[in-house]
């Protein structure tokens, strides 16, 4: 397997882009393998440690000797694999993908962005990281729609997870700033998917985002294009029914379509200020 990774390594820096395309994608599909086997294999050793633990702490006359002996070798045996598989994917990500993620062809940079947000979620013990989740942060600048597309999805499927909340909240506040200029990306479907994610980073975290930044997305119930109209509406009924919730529990449908009414005389009034002629 370690001559398979350094073969696929070299044609990953091929001058031929069928080669390094090839190679680049068949690596990461191998790491994502990888990742899925590490954590199969620390699932194994935690439970195998805290067998041995558990008949260690037993009285003397009680314990099986023989039973702890074949305990501690394949704790030891786990301990081996797991540090070999740790080995293989840390050769993997910096011989692979660190080179890769920024390659000139866009293809290449999706299919690293894409095994990325699996490894994310799928291990997030060694890989959810600000060393590693720096790299969708920087991909979000990327020129070619379709990575910006696959970094906002990763991004997605780790804001749905509650548990991680704690861990994104350095790159939440890093790049926050970035997702909310995204509303406007040239790309509509991107801009959607931004606003999709940004109504997760709103439900999910603690801090959740201010009145004014919320106002980056609000316009879009505007928008020409249907399906960013609609995520921004998605967004916006969320954003009141908190509201109304966190002020007013009776009479709830009746002083939530106030606030909504409010708020399209507020946005016409807006609209006229800034273009007279309309």
């Amino acid at each position: 397997f370690p001559s398979l990774l350094a073969l696929l390594t070299g044609l990953s820096d091929s001058q031929v882009r069928a080669f390094r395309h090839t190679s680049t994608l068949l690596a990461m599909k191998l790491m994502t393998g990888l990742v899925e086997v590490a954590v199969l294999v620390s699932v194994q050793l935690q439970t195998t440690q805290r067998q041995y633990d558990m008949e260690k702490s037993k009285r003397a006359h009680d314990r099986a000797f023989d039973r702890l002996e074949e305990l501690q070798a394949t704790i030891s045996e786990l301990q081996e694999k797991k540090e070999e598989l740790s080995s293989m994917m840390n050769a993997t990500l910096r011989g692979v993908f660190v080179h890769r993620y920024r390659d000139q062809l866009s293809d290449i940079r999706v299919a690293c962005i894409e095994e990325l947000g699996i490894w994310l979620k799928t291990n997030p013990e060694d890989f959810l990281n600000d060393g590693c989740l720096k790299y969708l942060g920087w991909t979000l600048h990327d020129k070619q729609s379709p990575v910006r597309l696959q970094c906002v999805r990763a991004l997605q499927g780790l804001y749905q997870e509650k548990e991680f909340i704690g861990r994104l909240e350095l790159f939440t506040s890093r790049f926050k700033e970035r997702m909310l200029s995204m509303v406007l990306d040239k790309d509509p479907n991107v801009a959607v998917e931004v606003v999709n994610l940004l109504l997760l980073i709103q439900q999910k975290t603690e801090e959740c985002l201010s009145e004014e930044e919320c106002g980056h997305i609000y316009p879009l119930v505007y928008a020409s294009h249907r399906g960013l109209a609609s995520a921004a509406g998605v967004f916006l009924y969320n954003k009141l029914k908190n509201v109304i919730s966190s002020v007013n529990q009776e009479n709830g449908n009746a002083a939530f379509f106030q606030i909504l009414i409010s708020f399209h005389i507020q946005s016409e009034v807006v609209s006229l200020s800034l273009y007279p002629s309309v």
